[in-house]
């Protein structure tokens, strides 16, 4: 299960877009991305403008 999670990772980061890459720095606003829920509904971080967000990740492996 590790495995694929660094593969997704993988395939993810080789798929970003340069400016993901891009430095931030305290106070910028963070760049817009979109990611699925547990339900495979997608979600992207500008539905969610003007409220706070907090971003939980785990893994399995």
């Amino acid at each position: 299960m590790r495995l694929k999670a660094c593969l997704a990772l993988l395939a993810v980061l080789a798929l970003a877009p340069p400016a993901a890459f891009a430095k931030l720095y305290v106070g910028d606003a963070a760049p817009d991305f979109t990611l699925p829920d547990s339900a495979s509904t997608m979600h992207s971080l500008s539905d969610f403008r003007g409220q706070v967000v907090a971003i939980l990740g785990w893994t399995n492996g």
